[in-house]
């Protein structure tokens, strides 16, 4: 299953189950689904944190209600409430916002495919290297526009596969890190990446990482039972059209199971929580204003954004 948050209208953020022409909000369908069957399915939130947070109890309520609707699309191409009023929508009718619009935290990893490390002549580290972007302001939806940094002269994308946590947990074992995973999805670690340099021979992640506007996300969150393999994706950047990475996540030097091994033996993660895996290589060429940058991930979909100039 996968599910986004959109916009039926502006200013309204709901959560929804994508059937890829189609959205359903999950929230009215699941009251509709109540009434129509008598059932007692699990009353299901209007947006993705609550749906977390709930956790188990939502996640088999959606997939009850998301089979039921698929049924009613496949039959009649549309979804209606006890009442009449329509609760599913086009996908081109709405506006599709970051899947996570404000995660607790986003963790990134760095140097975590061979290929990117030897571009930046780095070595690849021993043990997960991570670094925090600040607060949920760096995530933007598909479609939205990228702030382009004005005093970085090597403004340029990252595209990654990342993982969404679904409960509360510290110190999980790698053998059962798959349990704490909600499921996956596409994101773009812009960097500004020459404003790296200081002069003490450190590197600034602050600078680099953690302006607003430097994650986009999406298009969907997909739950993880639909992907078997999160190692075994490809993954694809396009930079107006031309392809600029191209590859798999097989080639990730620290696999998911261990990275969040390594964080949670420091940290607590909570529902919500966004672990952006590491970028392969390629990720270099400086952009301007007007490219476009699409993020493409097997089984999640495309991510795409346009650079602007930042709006002061």
């Amino acid at each position: 299953m996968k599910l986004v948050t959109f916009e039926p209208a502006a200013g309204c953020e709901r959560l929804g189950i994508w059937f890829d022409k189609n959205i359903v909000d999950l929230a009215l369908a699941g009251n509709t689904y109540k009434k129509i069957t008598r059932s007692e399915v699990h009353e299901l939130p209007q947006d993705m944190m609550a749906f977390l947070e709930q956790g188990e109890p939502s996640l088999r309520a959606a997939k009850e209600v998301a089979k039921w609707a698929a049924e009613l699309l496949e039959k009649s191409g549309r979804v209606v409430g006890a009442s009449g009023e329509v609760i599913s929508y086009k996908s081109d009718e709405v506006r599709l916002r970051a899947p996570v619009p404000k995660p607790p935290k986003i963790l990134c990893l760095a140097l975590n495919y061979a290929a990117h490390a030897d571009e930046g002549d780095f070595v690849v580290p021993e043990k997960p290297y991570v670094f925090v972007k600040p607060g949920f302001r760096p995530v933007v939806g598909p479609n939205d526009k990228l702030f382009r940094i004005p005093q970085s002269q090597n403004f340029t994308f990252e595209g990654e596969l990342a993982v969404v946590i679904g409960q509360q947990c510290r110190s999980v074992r790698r053998e059962k890190a798959y349990e704490v995973i909600a499921g996956y999805t596409a994101v773009n670690d812009m960097s500004a990446r020459d404003l790296g340099k200081t002069r003490i021979n450190q590197f600034d992640w602050f600078q680099v990482k953690a302006f607003d506007s430097s994650l986009p996300m999406g298009p969907c969150l997909v739950l993880k039972d639909e992907i078997d393999d999160p190692h075994n994706l490809r993954l694809v950047v396009r930079v107006n059209g031309k392809i600029a990475q191209d590859a798999s996540t097989a080639e990730m030097v620290f696999k998911i199971p261990e990275i969040i091994e390594f964080i949670s033996d420091l940290i607590t993660l909570d529902p919500g929580d966004i672990i952006a895996t590491g970028t392969p290589g390629g990720s270099k060429g400086a952009l301007k204003a007007g490219d476009k940058v699409e993020v493409e991930i097997t089984n999640i979909g495309t991510l795409s954004n346009i650079i602007a100039e930042r709006e002061d």
